[in-house]
């Protein structure tokens, strides 16, 4: 209540007079830009103000502006935070008009709020991808910051393995470039760090790869194969060739009425020959669940689409929600990392809870996503802790706007129970790109053994702590 009353009380006249951006207070009703998709579980106040950024001088200026008058902020680029970090603050510092791409030499440089779809379709102009994840409204910035995976990753690694130079705004004010030549300790730090908060990414510079083609996957079963997918999956996936990455879901529609069911979909990569090889290898391990496997294949722009969202798994445009958002939903989502197998029991306990005590108006996905390729390539100019893991799991519930609270529960509750199923075989790390607060341990579970390094340049970039949230790194 203390900030927000401080922030209803500033004058912001000076600082919209240095601005290339804009200003946008309560009573505006540009500040609908301030809503997301999806809150984590609970109604997302409307700040004080939202300080829409357009350039690294807006950023300086704005920074400057935020410590004279003592205000607590968050920074985000495209809004996706899982447990609203960059969103739950009486101002919000937004980078999504930061949103420029270029591409030149095979190298991008993209600005933090352009979003992944758009820097997908621009790239591919050029005959150029960069790995990025699957949703197309997710901004650079975060994406980079966390790790960033998808359907290109086992080939070519993390999002943030492929960020060479960095442009940073310091608590200070000052500015930045950290690259493995300059501040090297800065750069291995924010390449992984997620929500450390160390400094405002204003520009970042990509290696990209030369688009090619590719193969589609997709097959469908009733949830009665789930076991049995789940148990030929994990064994097989994670060390498949890295030109193949498949997930596996198992999907619950918002309608209980309708079955719930279980998906295999992905890429293969590279020539025809080595896709005809890796679809013989497929069939062998699937077994007479094979029949029931579609492949289409894709030319370069419509890969392009498809590694990045803007197309589902059946290569159809995706579906997806108008800008601004003007009604927000609720998403729940926890996740885990296992360096071995499940056991039969696990995966039993899983499906069974899987659709247990179903509720209208409650979506539930549970995502098996392989490791192994390029992202257990180490990196010695990476803070990402997560290399030596198998695969990855993700338990999400979704409800809608105007779900009550007792439904946002309900999802919350059926989430902690997904996980906990699972829980035991975990290696008690977590995906900072799903980050959440209910963790006892967060620092150790995002970052283990890099905690000691990273604390000590959070101490150096921002010893007074200025970017801070629920999660940001302590001080030492």
């Amino acid at each position: 209540m203390e900030a927000h009353g401080r922030a209803r009380e500033v004058d912001w006249s000076p600082l919209r007079g240095v601005l290339q951006g804009t200003v946008i207070t309560p009573g505006d009703e540009r500040l609908v830009l301030a809503n997301k998709q999806f809150a984590a579980g609970q109604p997302i106040a409307p700040p004080q103000a939202l300080v829409r950024c357009r350039s690294t001088p807006d950023v300086r200026r704005t920074l400057e502006f935020l410590r004279e008058h003592a205000l607590p902020f968050s920074v985000r680029s495209g809004g996706h935070c899982f447990a609203d970090l960059s969103t739950r603050a009486p101002v919000i510092v937004d980078l999504a008009e930061l949103n420029h791409v270029t591409c030149r030499d095979g190298v991008a440089v993209v600005g933090p709020g352009a979003l992944s779809g758009d820097v997908s379709r621009s790239l591919a102009t050029e005959g150029r991808v960069v790995p990025t994840g699957g949703c197309p409204r997710v901004g650079m910035g975060g994406l980079s910051l966390v790790g960033g995976f998808g359907f290109l990753g086992r080939r070519h690694g993390l999002t943030s393995d492929q960020v060479e130079r960095l442009r940073v705004v310091l608590a200070d004010g000052s500015e930045v470039h950290a690259s493995r030549d300059e501040a090297p300790d800065l750069f291995w730090a924010l390449r992984g760090s997620g929500t450390a908060g160390l400094g405002i990414v204003t520009e970042l510079t990509l290696r990209t790869f030369p688009l090619e083609g590719l193969t589609v996957c997709n097959g469908r079963w009733p949830l009665t194969e789930a076991a049995a997918l789940m148990a030929l999956w994990q064994h097989h996936a994670p060390e498949a060739d890295p030109d193949v990455n498949l997930e596996l879901g198992l999907v619950a529609p918002d309608d209980p009425e309708a079955p719930c069911h279980v998906e295999l979909f992905g890429v293969l990569l590279g020539s025809d020959a080595r896709v005809a090889g890796h679809r013989e290898t497929l069939a062998r391990w699937l077994g007479p669940l094979a029949k029931d496997l579609r492949l289409w294949n894709l030319a370069p722009a419509e890969a392009a689409d498809y590694v990045v969202g803007l197309l589902d798994h059946e290569v159809s445009p995706a579906w997806l929600p108008s800008l601004p958002y003007r009604h927000t939903g609720y998403q729940f989502t926890r996740s885990n990392f296992f360096d071995a197998p499940l056991s039969p029991e696990s995966i039993r306990a899983c499906v069974e809870q899987f659709e247990a005590d179903r509720r209208y108006a409650q979506f539930r996905e549970l995502e098996l996503i392989p490791w192994g390729g390029a992202y257990a390539r180490p990196d010695a100019s990476s803070s990402f802790l997560h290399r030596g893991a198998r695969m990855m799991l993700r338990h999400t519930a979704t409800v809608g706007s105007r779900s009550t609270e007792a439904l946002r529960e309900h999802g919350r509750a059926w989430v902690d129970a997904s996980r906990e199923t699972v829980l035991r075989h975990a290696n008690g790390h977590v995906y900072q790109g799903y980050a959440d607060t209910r963790l006892d341990r967060f620092h150790h579970a995002y970052y283990g053994d890099r905690l000691g390094r990273l604390q000590r340049i959070k101490q150096k970039y921002d010893p007074e702590n200025v970017f801070r949230n629920a999660q940001t790194l302590a001080l030492p």
